[in-house]
């Protein structure tokens, strides 16, 4: 079956209760694409906003990665599980309910905190060997501690029967669910998530993402329109619009001489450009423009 050309990014509103191998699974069967891959995965109960990849635009997701994440999460206190949510097998009970105050200092104690556990039900490797699956196998292991970054942490709504409507942005490796498991331990009332929803990633919002069952509901040639551009997705680098000879300088790896007119810093990067195409993204080394990556689009 021959494969359909797409480059950009496709933004999906993920459902509960499917992984985000499935979401890729899915759109690959139904669309036939050349190639296709997400950046950051939502754990399969999470909903809410999955950027896809899809042609040469894989070929910047490690740029994605990098970038801030919000969520908004729905945190239970009272309840302590082996996978720090609502799934989990329950380990603890409390009775006693936080109160709105208390619940703000517990939020604003783990904004200042800069180290993070991982749940045992995740992708963190240990000694070589996923997390969840070592969890799986019942093995008994231990997660280091990992520097992370918090850049939001506020309470949105909280209620008498200890459910507190969170949002938080965080930077790569953030667990939403360690937050509320650490918060919980904190006010001493135990705590792990209830419902999680991603709702932006880097320059993407999830009022710009589509249902996987409307996309699925779509032609090849309607999926098209619902793709945006490659440079959307790396919004923090500058573009280059080359001329006809800088394009087959670049097509052949060799550099170019760096326009006066760019304000670049020693190794910082761009997108290159011809006539609306991404070309591919270079770096500054001296005088010179040099290939990071060639796009064949």
């Amino acid at each position: 079956m021959q494969k359909n050309v797409f480059h950009g990014w496709l933004l999906v509103n993920k459902p509960a209760g499917v992984t985000s191998a499935d979401v890729v699974r899915a759109l690959k069967k139904k669309f036939n694409p050349t190639k296709i891959g997400h950046a950051g995965t939502l754990d399969p109960d999470a909903t809410g906003l999955m950027p896809l990849a899809l042609g040469e635009a894989t070929k910047t997701i490690p740029y994605l990665q990098n970038l801030k994440k919000k969520y908004q999460a729905v945190f239970l206190f009272g309840l302590k599980t082996d996978t720090d949510d609502v799934s989990g097998k329950t380990l603890r009970n409390s009775f006693y309910v936080p109160k709105k105050n208390e619940v703000l200092e517990g939020l604003k104690y783990y904004s200042e905190v800069m180290f993070q556990i991982p749940p045992k039900v995740s992708a963190v490797k240990v000694k070589g060997k996923r997390a969840y699956k070592r969890f799986k196998a019942n093995e008994d292991f231990r997660i280091e501690a990992r520097n992370i970054s918090i850049y939001e942490l506020s309470l949105i709504s909280h209620n008498a029967a200890g459910l507190s409507l969170v949002q938080i942005e965080c930077g790569k490796g953030g667990y939403v669910r360690s937050i509320a498991r650490d918060c919980g331990d904190f006010l001493g009332c135990f705590g792990c998530v209830k419902s999680l929803s991603r709702v932006e990633y880097g320059p993407f919002k999830i009022e710009e993402a589509i249902d996987l069952s409307d996309l699925l509901d779509q032609s090849t040639d309607d999926l098209g329109l619902c793709i945006k551009p490659i440079e959307i997705g790396i919004p923090n680098l500058k573009i280059f619009e080359c001329s006809l000879d800088d394009l087959k300088y670049l097509e052949n790896g060799r550099p170019i001489i760096c326009p006066v007119t760019l304000a670049l810093a020693e190794g910082e990067e761009l997108f290159a450009k011809y006539k609306g195409r991404v070309a591919g993204v270079m770096f500054k080394e001296g005088e010179f423009l040099k290939v990071r990556r060639k796009f064949n689009t």
